[in-house]
């Protein structure tokens, strides 16, 4: 009776130890797979510009927005100014005395809104926001700032060839630049994330201080 429950105890301890083993076999894996996958950082830029509807243009009409770039003002998106064409506009870079910006060029009689939703995968991993920055907090620098976990900055827009309306209305602008979010060996990149928000009398011709927010959600160790 006794060898008999001895052979029962080694039985059920061997399975047991068979089940861990296994266990941390199947455990192995899952954190080998998940260690070497890997995700690339996704650029994403939301543009709506609402209340230029309706409102005739003088030959030919401009409205310029931030693009997103790092530190350096190096674009991070956009490169090819053919990737963004709203109905009724025609889109480029456009090079101006405060950096890179997004031109929005149309010569019909009468302007449409803007919507635009865009996203691509990035390979870089570095702050990046909406440029040009013409003022940050406390003066410091462009990527002294970046690094930071964020703040509201001044940015600019740009309005030009419309016909004035008889009543004033606004043009308003939404824009949100979201950037990040890489995963490599299960560490995931921090996400940085600009907007804009904004209105603008139509009325007004040439370049307009707006304020942007940037923040930054912080990345780390993925759970298993």
């Amino acid at each position: 009776m006794d060898e008999q429950r001895s052979n029962t105890k080694k039985t059920v301890l061997n399975l047991l130890i068979a089940v861990t083993i296994l266990a941390v076999v199947v455990f192995l894996l899952f954190l080998a797979v998940g260690f070497v996958e890997t995700t690339l950082p996704n650029d994403s830029y939301m543009i709506e510009i609402t209340g230029l509807s309706g409102l005739a243009v003088n030959g030919t009409a401009t409205v310029m927005i931030p693009v997103p770039a790092n530190a350096e003002g190096e674009l991070v998106i956009f490169e090819s100014s053919s990737v963004l064409q709203p109905a009724g506009w025609r889109t480029a870079i456009r090079e101006t005395p405060y950096g890179k910006m997004i031109a929005f060029t149309t010569m019909e009689n009468y302007a449409q809104d803007i919507s635009r939703p865009t996203g691509e995968f990035e390979t870089k991993e570095e702050p990046r926001l909406l440029v040009p920055v013409l003022a940050t907090p406390d003066n410091v620098s462009v990527a002294e700032f970046a690094r930071s976990s964020g703040g509201t900055y001044t940015t600019v827009v740009f309005l030009d060839g419309f016909v004035p309306p008889e009543n004033a209305t606004t043009i308003s602008f939404d824009l949100r630049y979201q950037g990040g979010g890489g995963v490599k060996y299960l560490i995931k990149e921090n996400i940085w994330t600009a907007t804009v928000n904004a209105a603008v009398p139509s009325t007004t011709s040439g370049f307009v201080p707006v304020p942007a927010d940037y923040y930054v959600t912080a990345g780390g160790i993925m759970p298993l």
